[in-house]
């Protein structure tokens, strides 16, 4: 009669390969933590970045539909508030003191602080898609720093040039 491989002799793991297992899951994890926190933080200020793109595509786009001069004012948050605010004025009734936002967007004052901005913290379009030129230098720049609260601080730039291009320049290398 033919037996089948039943080994009768080991039956599980011993205490040994068990802590050697723990102990590689413990070594792996340690590595891949750091890994992940730093692309959280990268993540999260690429995501204010490109939010702050899109919403500066977003004015010349309601410029050039509408064929009036559109903004998108960039309002840090204060101390006392939890967002920054992105809101966009069309038509733009400059130099009036505070203008009706026909849209507001809002980020998290946690994922970033604005450095750099234009001149009033604003960026103006044209009907035509181009940017005016107001006393600030073109391209306009916003640069924004995050997250806050890090230990390791990025920043990365939103351009805008005189035709109305908007592009997102981010750190050769990441900290």
């Amino acid at each position: 009669m033919i037996r089948l491989g039943v080994s009768r002799g080991r039956r599980g793991f011993t205490i040994v390969e068990l802590l050697l297992s723990i102990v590689i899951i413990g070594i792996m994890a340690a590595i891949a933590i750091p890994f992940f926190m730093k692309a959280t933080r990268r993540t999260r200020l690429m995501s204010a970045a490109h939010e702050i793109q899109q919403s500066l595509l977003a004015a010349r786009m309601r410029a050039v539909r509408s064929n009036q001069v559109t903004s998108l004012v960039l309002t840090a948050a204060l101390p006392s508030e939890t967002d920054h605010h992105l809101d966009t004025v069309s038509p733009d009734p400059s130099p009036a003191p505070t203008p009706t936002p026909v849209n507001k967007g809002l980020l998290p004052s946690s994922s970033f602080a604005f450095v750099v901005t234009p001149t009033n913290s604003k960026i103006t379009f044209g009907g035509d898609g181009r940017m005016t030129s107001e006393p600030a230098p073109t391209p306009s720049i916003v640069t924004i720093e995050g997250p806050v609260g890090s230990p390791v601080l990025n920043q990365v730039t939103i351009r805008t040039n005189s035709r109305g291009k908007v592009e997102v320049v981010t750190p050769a290398v990441w900290q």
